[in-house]
């Protein structure tokens, strides 16, 4: 970390934690009143659950205040944070999140690691302007505009409709909110992600940046290549998912497609959204990732989604489970076979699909 600098902000690479970096980062920089007094320049990085803890861990030095914003919480990340708190790190952490295992954690975030978590069903956006306003804060109308884009895209439709009043503006910045999480997501490029950042904490009102990316000769605008990228990363996944559609199989009420070895990109959950509206029912994608381990993402309608994960895990068949209602990822674990997997998935939705049921009954 440069010399100096008193604050560490860590976000998701997606829309919500990029937007939620962005108000810390206004808060901090341009209103110096939270978390710290004073205008202070907070330095930046994008993480996940599974680099948090190399994130955290390479930090050199202990930070006055760090930040996480939007990052599933998992035993990986509570080993690191007690890294950090081992190492002499005195300094305030604040946890804001909204995915089930965080929530789940708060008596451990809180208890055992004295971190100020902030979590809640809400996107992540939504709960940190929830918090600020609480302290009399307000955000520029850029990122109240975003924060309801976000909140539109992780599925909480209804606390989005008090944010803002819908006009045809909302349209627009919801496509770009969902073209920035795919540009950060095929390019995970960590200096595409700051600039998204300080681009949406901005408080002028007009202005685009011009910024390089990797492969790209010259100067591009930032918001132009945002719907470049997200483009591109669309039509990969939907020519993909026409042809691993067709080799889905049928588990029950859900359709399961091994797609292991035959997308290796990111953007599972776009690849499994596509899916779904070829197959018409829910489904399930199994996904190897880049350190060789597996991921399973189901999309389904009415909240199912979640729902499944959540009995997946309580089966110990999912880990550091996430998920917005209709979608949901988790980790298989490292002992458990594809066969078995499949056996336990199709448990998990029959009774997923009673409870609904029985709920619309």
């Amino acid at each position: 970390m440069p010399e100096g600098v008193q604050v560490a902000v860590i976000g998701d690479w997606d829309a919500d934690g990029a937007v939620s970096a962005a108000i810390v980062y206004y808060t901090q920089a341009k209103l110096g009143v939270f978390p710290l007094s004073g205008r202070i320049k907070p330095w930046l990085a994008p993480s996940g659950p599974r680099s948090l803890p190399d994130t955290i861990g390479g930090l050199p030095g202990c930070p006055e205040v760090l930040v996480i914003l939007d990052i599933p919480y998992t035993e990986e990340i509570a080993k690191a944070l007690r890294l950090f708190r081992g190492s002499g790190c005195s300094g305030r952490i604040y946890y804001f999140d909204h995915h089930p295992s965080t929530i789940d954690a708060l008596p451990e975030l809180e208890d055992d690691l004295h971190v100020d978590a902030v979590v809640g069903k809400s996107a992540t956006a939504v709960l940190l302007r929830t918090f600020l306003a609480g302290m009399g804060v307000r955000l520029t109308p850029r990122l109240e505009g975003f924060v309801k884009a976000v909140a539109v895209l992780e599925g909480s439709r209804r606390k989005a409709s008090q944010l803002v009043n819908s006009d045809i503006r909302e349209e627009g910045l919801v496509q770009l909110a969902a073209s920035i999480s795919k540009a950060l997501n095929r390019t995970r490029s960590a200096d595409l992600w700051r600039s998204y950042v300080e681009w949406l904490a901005n408080p002028l009102p007009f202005e685009s940046p011009k910024i390089r990316l990797p492969g790209v000769t010259g100067a591009v605008d930032l918001i132009e290549a945002s719907y470049d990228l997200g483009k591109e990363a669309d039509e990969e996944a939907k020519q993909a998912a026409v042809d691993l559609a067709m080799g889905a199989e049928s588990l029950g009420f859900i359709k399961f497609v091994d797609a292991r070895g035959k997308w290796k990109k990111r953007g599972a959950t776009a690849l499994a959204s596509y899916i779904h509206r070829i197959t018409g029912q829910p489904v399930a994608v199994l996904v190897e990732k880049r350190d060789g381990g597996l991921l399973l993402v189901i999309r389904a309608s009415h909240g199912a989604a979640v729902r499944i994960a959540e009995i997946l895990r309580a089966m110990n068949a999912l880990e550091d489970v996430g998920g917005h209602g209709n979608v949901a990822t988790g980790r298989v674990p490292r002992e458990l076979d594809v066969d078995r997997l499949k056996q336990l998935l199709r448990r998990a939705v029959f009774q997923a699909m009673q409870e609904l049921n029985s709920r619309r009954t």
